[in-house]
């Protein structure tokens, strides 16, 4: 298995470079943008790299299918007999994309059993990937070679990192939750993730409800650099449920650590 897993993780990559290309080409020019009904936008670029991934990753296996945010859902009685299958998202932190900021990325997961078990994160701007496979680590990947990444131990007061769109709600959790803050980063996309896997940021909220394929590629990276991605329950999120919504989730470098914490101050509650 853990070979099999190297030889779609080496594909994965291959597939986020291409759809990278893509985006960045799109990039130069003057794109169309749309709006799907909850207001979010949609580009030309999501579309392109969509379809280049999906394209990329069928190549790798074709018996793999995949589930993204720019396709039509699939109902969960066809979705529960996949033993595995692809989850992405070609254009994670499109609002960034289109403000002109470069905090967006690629994020491609391979799910099986209801967790992620591969995890890719591209972020083209910073021509940097970052890669996780179960067991085996996560990795920050550039021109210079790959290095380990290591979540940081507990810290309180802590480094917290927060999306760029829902800073209030998150700040006000952070304080009601008894953390004491030592500096807030407002970054956009799985680039949080990121920051929480290489210990440079402790805590990540996220309240709002958000999708699967918004956290699968982040999560077993926050994993295997040695931190977890929990709901309000406590319990690691999980991956082609019923319903693809996650209700909110808390990404930290140290759970075990948080956790005790948070049961000593009975404060983790949404």
């Amino acid at each position: 298995m853990m070979t099999e897993w190297k030889v779609l993780a080496q594909g994965a990559l291959d597939a986020v470079k291409a759809a990278r290309a893509e985006i960045l080409t799109i990039m130069k020019r003057v794109y169309e943008v749309q709006y799907k009904n909850d207001r979010s936008p949609v580009t030309e670029a999501d579309m392109a790299s969509q379809a280049v991934l999906i394209e990329k990753l069928h190549q790798v296996d074709p018996s793999i299918p995949v589930v993204s945010e720019e396709l039509k859902t699939i109902d969960y009685d066809t979705r529960l007999t996949w033993p595995r299958l692809w989850m992405v998202d070609p254009l994670d932190g499109t609002k960034e994309f289109v403000r002109g900021n470069g905090e967006f990325t690629i994020n491609v997961a391979l799910i099986e059993n209801h967790q992620a078990v591969i995890g890719v994160i591209d972020w083209p701007v910073g021509d940097i990937t970052y890669m996780a496979i179960k067991n085996e680590g996560a990795y920050r990947l550039e021109k210079t070679g790959s290095i380990r990444l290591h979540s940081h131990s507990f810290s309180n007061p802590a480094n917290v990192v927060i999306s760029r769109s829902h800073r209030q709600s998150e700040i006000d959790w952070v304080r009601r939750s008894q953390i004491a803050i030592r500096s807030i980063d407002y970054v956009g996309s799985a680039l949080k993730f990121c920051r929480i896997a290489e210990g440079r940021d402790d805590v990540y909220p996220r309240l709002t409800p958000n999708m699967e394929w918004d956290s699968a590629a982040g999560h077993i990276l926050v994993a295997e650099a040695g931190g977890q991605v929990v709901d309000f329950l406590g319990h690691p999120l999980q991956y082609n449920k019923p319903d693809l919504h996650n209700e909110g989730f808390v990404a930290v470098g140290d759970w075990a650590a948080w956790r005790e914490y948070f049961v000593r101050q009975g404060t983790f509650s949404k």
